[in-house]
Parts: C-alpha cells; structure tokens; sequence
C-alpha cells in the first residue's frame, strides 16, 4: 500500500533561489543537515535522468533520480533504492509557487512523499509511525534549503553584481 506524507512552508527566498539549491542535485549534503554525504552517480549533474548516491545521517543510504524537472516551479525524484532503511520505493514531488507579487523573494514549497515500504504487514502497521519521522525529516530539510536559498546568489543576482562592478569602474 503506498502511503504519502506532505509538508510545506512559505520559504523567505525567491523561486530562483529556491531553485538553485535544489538543482544541485549531486551535492545535497552541503546544505541538508540529513545527508552526511552525497555525489553525482551519472554525466548530467542536473535535469530528467541526473543521479545522485546519498549517505544519510545517521543511517541510510539512498540512490535517486530525477525523473521530471520544471525550472524553477517542480521537481520529482524517485527513489531507485534505499539501504538500510524500511523503504521499498518512493518518489518525492517538490513543488515550488512564488508568493505574492509585490513580494516575489518569497516561495511557497510543498514537498509531496509517495512511498511503499519493505515490511508488508508489518510495514503497513508501522506506516503512520514512519508518516510522523518522514514529516519531521521534511520539516528539518525545508529548514535547511530556507537557509541555504537565503545565501544563494541566483543568476540575476549575479548579472545585477556584475552590471555594477563594471558601473563603479567607469566611475572612477
């Protein structure tokens, strides 16, 4: 039976920062707090058919692919396998909605959880335990990702640095 967690929260960054950390797909673990390690598994570092390899923290280990990637506004994962974890198969929708436009440095992120678990029966007797630890994990990764798009530079940031940097130097 496959059962699905949802969490979501109003992120104090824009879509594109939003974006940009989560488009980095292979190095997850420089800002989420549940990941010890992480790396590219595959050529694209980003995009439909990118891969990754996850260790968690403190136990777990995770293979993924992106599996349908809409810039800026949605990205699915399916998770390929798991190790050392109760989860069969799962696939992880994040979904990202600017707020407002008079305030568009912020962004409304849901992230949709459908998974099945290893343990039959018994799993399925678990799942509204494993439901609470999913959404509490979720809860700490949206914390990370709202501080790591915080200090994120995204491309117009930079074009608007750089657009600058040359002003101020005909300016001297």
């Amino acid at each position: 039976m496959t059962r699905e967690v949802k969490v979501g929260r109003v992120l104090d960054a824009s879509a594109e920062a939003v974006w940009s950390v989560l488009a980095d797909f292979g190095n997850i673990a420089s800002w989420n707090g549940g990941v010890k390690a992480s790396h590219s598994t595959s050529d694209e570092s980003g995009g439909v058919g990118a891969t990754r390899h996850c260790d968690l923290a403190p136990v777990g280990q995770l293979e993924e692919t992106i599996v349908e990637w809409s810039h800026a506004e949605r990205m699915v994962v399916r998770i390929d396998s798991a190790k050392r974890l109760p989860i069969k198969e799962a696939l992880v929708d994040f979904d990202l909605r600017p707020v407002g436009s008079d305030t568009p440095e912020r962004t409304e992120v849901t992230i949709t959880y459908r998974y099945d678990t290893k343990l039959g029966v018994l799993g399925a007797a678990t799942g509204p335990v494993l439901d609470r630890q999913l959404s509490s994990g979720f809860e700490g990764f949206l914390d990370d990702l709202g501080d790591a798009a915080a200090f994120r530079p995204t491309h117009a940031m930079m074009l608007n640095l750089a657009s600058g940097l040359r002003v101020g130097r005909g300016a001297q």
